[in-house]
């Protein structure tokens, strides 16, 4: 994906990357680099495209913030970044496994954008998402943690169609590990501990799987290590902000109709 490479601005002109409704702009002023950011009314908005240089002036309401790069630095990069804390998702509708079964899910999770200059050396400047999401209680009032809330829905199957660049698959399995039926109308993805991939037409995410083994248990939620085998041309972007070297316990994962509240 040509939108992630690293690219060449000159001085003085001004430069917009289109990702989802966030809109991206730049330019190189003396030793400095420019960032600012606009948002588009709908945020359903799914055009995107990398770093072009603009002809007509930025918009006057833009707020600029200012980063010192060196004179003779003009080389920039952005690449997509999962969340800063777990995403809360709803099932398109309730899905019951029984015991000893599974079901995977596609969860469309919109990627934070993060902003790097230098040439051999990169450094990050910058970072900001793509979408701005709600805040989320997952869990109950000991235990639980502050997550976001995804609009949209996870779904059985993935199509092209439904995930634009700004947002990155994340494939989860959710197997019943205990004796009785398991009734899944949300769950939390903990997203911090997720690399991005960037695919032939899609961004990707490494698998995730829950294990739940019962409402007063403990689940077990791990993390694959390899990059996604569900597209054949996927390469690593961004590795995790938190490494995950564990299987991680999760209790708020136990019952997901008792322990979230909206």
């Amino acid at each position: 994906m040509d939108i992630w490479k690293k690219q060449t601005i000159e001085a003085g002109r001004t430069y917009s990357s289109q990702l989802g409704p966030l809109s991206l702009w730049l330019k190189k002023v003396d030793d400095e680099l420019h960032i600012a950011t606009d948002r588009a009314s709908d945020a359903g908005t799914t055009g995107s495209h990398g770093l072009a240089q603009r002809s007509e002036p930025a918009p006057e309401s833009l707020d600029w913030g200012r980063w010192v790069i060196g004179r003779d630095e003009s080389s920039v990069q952005l690449l997509p970044v999962m969340p800063d804390r777990g995403v809360v998702v709803r099932p398109e509708s309730p899905v019951k496994i029984p015991p000893s079964m599974e079901a995977v899910f596609f969860v469309s999770i919109p990627i934070w954008i993060k902003v790097y200059a230098g040439g051999s050396r990169l450094s990050e400047l910058w970072e900001v998402p793509s979408v701005i999401r709600s805040n989320t209680w997952f869990g109950d009032a000991l235990s639980g943690e502050l997550c976001y809330s995804l609009v949209s829905r996870a779904r059985r199957q993935v199509e092209d169609t439904d995930h634009p660049l700004n947002k990155a698959v994340c494939p989860v399995k959710i197997r019943n590990e205990s004796d009785h039926m398991l009734s899944v109308d949300r769950f939390c993805v903990h997203v911090e501990h997720l690399s991005v991939y960037g695919g032939m037409r899609l961004l990707w995410t490494n698998h995730v799987t829950i294990r739940f083994q019962g409402e007063d248990q403990i689940s077990r939620v791990d993390y694959a290590r390899q990059k996604p085998d569900l597209d054949s041309q996927v390469k690593l972007l961004t590795p995790p902000r938190v490494p995950q070297k564990e299987t991680l316990l999760k209790r708020s994962l136990g019952s997901f109709a008792r322990l979230t509240d909206f």
